[in-house]
């Protein structure tokens, strides 16, 4: 059976298992040839989807309750900072916001056992992504506009996959040297990255107060910066082709697609929170036993992976 090599590697595997064969003697004592345990190694390129990111401000403060900044009365006749009976805090969720991370490097482990067409492995896998800045200012928005800046970011992305895979190798549908296969996993990642937020407020008090803000709060910044990490389920479907380089070793490209769970981190406290510390108030009667905390969540997300892999069967 003869096949164009500009074909995909899936729908060639496929046609070579619809048109598979009768095993004839040979091929069994080939096949035989094929058990025993594995190890291996694989190196390659990242490639994610954009990730969704939401941070939830899971007790959040008006800037009007914040009972660090002076008293003023504003333009309405609203006297400020509000007594801490209007000022319980609350749940602020703000709309996801899409990433792009960037392509990165992929490398891992992997030891299993062949049984004829079959495989069974345990793979160990890390992926790295560069990470991106993300701006946050929408002209027009009024709930923005007391704002200069605004940023959230993402950096040193890094995700441990742990898979148990499964493999159907397509021997001899090639060449006799080459052997396609096909495979899907299931398993763990342990996902991470470092967070970071930056929201400044404009250095003009008039306009502040026009906006029916704390004038005093002008030009103060909330900063927020924090390794976040969670541990998720994530799948996988692969498809390859191994070239034999003699009796026990292998060398070949290997093409996945993966996809993670949702993530989800526990409550932070800002690093700076207008100027202060993440508290409503600077004493307990003020609300210094009330913290400010944020939360940070990413949807369900994928990535593709390509890598080359190397590996040596024990005891042939």
């Amino acid at each position: 059976m003869t096949m164009k090599t500009t074909r995909a590697i899936p729908l060639l595997c496929m046609a070579a298992f619809l048109a598979f064969p009768q095993e004839s003697a040979a091929q069994d004592q080939e096949d035989e040839s094929r058990k025993g345990f594995y190890f291996g190694l694989q190196a390659g390129v990242s490639v994610p989807g954009d990730y969704a990111s939401t941070r939830t401000n899971t007790s959040s403060v008006p800037t009007n309750c914040d009972q660090w900044l002076p008293g003023e009365t504003l333009n309405d006749g609203t006297s400020v900072p509000l007594p801490l009976s209007e000022c319980s805090t609350r749940t602020f969720p703000a709309s996801p916001n899409l990433f792009d991370l960037g392509s990165g490097v992929l490398a891992g482990v992997q030891a299993g056992y062949a049984l004829k067409a079959l495989r069974i492995e345990v793979e160990l896998f890390r992926r790295g992504q560069s990470g991106a800045l993300l701006p946050l200012i929408i002209p027009g928005d009024e709930k923005q506009a007391e704002f200069v800046e605004r940023s959230e970011k993402i950096s040193d992305f890094r995700s441990d996959h742990l898979f148990a895979n499964l493999y159907y190798d397509f021997s001899g549908m090639l060449s006799p040297g080459a052997t396609p296969y096909l495979g899907a996993g299931i398993g763990m990642a342990r996902q991470q990255f470092f967070y970071s937020a930056v929201s400044v407020r404009t250095n003009d008090r008039e306009r502040m107060r026009q906006l029916g803000r704390n004038s005093h709060a002008a030009g103060l910044a909330s900063l927020a910066d924090e390794s976040l990490s969670d541990r998720i389920l994530a799948f996988q479907f692969l498809a390859g082709v191994d070239y034999a380089a003699g009796s026990r070793m292998s060398a070949g490209l290997k093409l996945r697609y993966g996809r993670t769970g949702e993530f989800l981190d526990g409550d932070n406290p800002w690093r700076l929170l207008r100027g202060h510390e993440s508290t409503v108030g600077p004493t307990p009667a003020t609300g210094y036993d009330m913290p400010v905390h944020y939360q940070i969540t990413g949807d369900a997300s994928y990535f593709w992976g390509i890598s080359l892999g190397f590996r040596y069967y024990i005891g042939r």
